[in-house]
């Protein structure tokens, strides 16, 4: 796809893009920000950097695992070869992670002092990495997703987003939800959170807010959503 590719998409239909790549949007920029601003001679700074690079490169692969078995399998049932370069940009990509992974090995294996040419050429690999990757993003959100929305109606797209929640293990669903929250609108959130308050016994719901809502957001966004949810209930 191109900058100047122009296809309408019917916001008010079924997305089951747009929440998962708002947060990798959010995630992924924020560890650009900090790749850029590392202090080298930080060991501690630097290996918390590499351990956070390596969750974001497992959550990027389970979110392609995720695309190509519940929704390409599912587009090319009916539509043959209709997901051919979405295919193509997600090898890509692994061959984008496994590149960053030894990059991120070698970092380790070098002195602090020599680490300043090595952490540059990460950030400028990382940095390129997200340029194919959001313009991959907006592909899915616009071109697949009106695909999606002229092959499937919104309860089956809503059935296939199911699969892949239920397909998640839960330590890396609360990663998810981490990365997910916080990059969301108040609308978007209440949506999300109040599905699960409904559908979740007490004790599973609260221990999602404690230890993956609350954290990762403001005082004011949380009591706003506090709000929001005790209305909704």
């Amino acid at each position: 796809m191109t900058a100047h590719t122009a296809v309408y998409v019917d916001e008010t239909r079924y997305n089951l893009y747009a929440s998962i790549h708002k947060g990798l949007r959010r995630a992924q920029g924020q560890l650009m920000t900090r790749l850029g601003a590392i202090d080298p001679l930080s060991a501690e700074d630097v290996a918390q950097l590499i351990k956070d690079l390596r969750l974001m490169i497992s959550m990027g692969r389970k979110h392609l695992a995720h695309e190509n078995t519940y929704i390409h399998t599912e587009i090319e049932k009916r539509s043959v070869g209709s997901s051919s370069r979405l295919a193509d940009d997600h090898d890509e990509h692994e061959r984008e992670f496994q590149a960053i992974e030894a990059m991120l090995a070698r970092i380790e294996a070098t002195a602090p002092a020599a680490r300043s040419p090595l952490l540059r050429a990460l950030y400028l690999r990382y940095t390129a990495f997200l340029a194919h990757d959001f313009e991959h993003m907006i592909e899915e959100e616009t071109e697949t997703l009106s695909l999606l929305h002229r092959l499937f109606s919104d309860a089956e797209l809503a059935t296939i987003e199911g699969n892949i929640v239920g397909s998640v293990e839960p330590d890396m669903m609360m990663e998810f939800i981490r990365i997910m929250i916080p990059a969301m609108n108040p609308a978007e959130r209440l949506g999300m959170l109040g599905g699960m308050k409904a559908a979740m016994p007490v004790p599973v719901f609260a221990a999602i807010v404690d230890m993956g809502v609350k954290p990762v957001l403001t005082p004011a966004d949380w009591q706003a959503l506090e709000r929001a949810l005790a209305v909704a209930a």
